[in-house]
């Protein structure tokens, strides 16, 4: 099994989600039908790229209802898959070593809720000292085959978390 990872934040909540999935490319072909169908939408090409750039905050948007179902159901037409969140609220003084202490946290949470044998993809932060962290503390977990960090620009999976 393969748990893809990414966080995202809105103005009162910290979340990492993770998506548990069978096969990296039955995620990728998932992906693919979800951007086919988002670019026959009825959208100006300025919201397409938006979408494409900014997903996870255009999921946090109330405006783009049409667009997380369509999400939603490409992900419930899966054959196995179960999405993971785990969040906080957070706080006015919520600063960088917040994130960084809660992301671990919440994603040791949603590692303990998994009783199978699982690889980790993980967004990268591109802060080797917090992703060295991050991997030698979810690694104590006895079901963790292995855990990455990978760039979500070259990751779509995670990406659209």
């Amino acid at each position: 099994m393969i748990l893809f990872v990414d966080e995202t934040e809105c103005e009162d909540y910290f979340i990492v989600a993770g998506l548990l999935t069978v096969s990296k490319s039955m995620t990728d072909m998932t992906y693919k039908r979800f951007k086919k169908k988002i670019k026959t939408m009825k959208l100006s090409e300025k919201t397409k790229q938006q979408i494409f750039l900014e997903f996870k905050g255009v999921l946090l948007d109330r405006h783009y209802q049409k667009i997380k179902i369509k999400m939603l159901k490409e992900l419930n037409d899966m054959k196995y898959n179960v999405y993971f969140a785990s969040y906080i609220k957070k706080d006015k003084s919520f600063k960088q070593e917040d994130k960084e202490k809660q992301y671990i946290f919440l994603l040791n949470k949603i590692v303990n809720s998994i009783d199978q044998d699982i690889s980790i993809i993980f967004d990268t932060f591109n802060k080797p000292d917090f992703e060295d962290n991050i991997i030698n503390t979810i690694k104590l977990h006895s079901n963790v085959l292995s855990i990455i960090p990978c760039d979500s620009r070259n990751e779509p999976i995670i990406y659209a978390l």
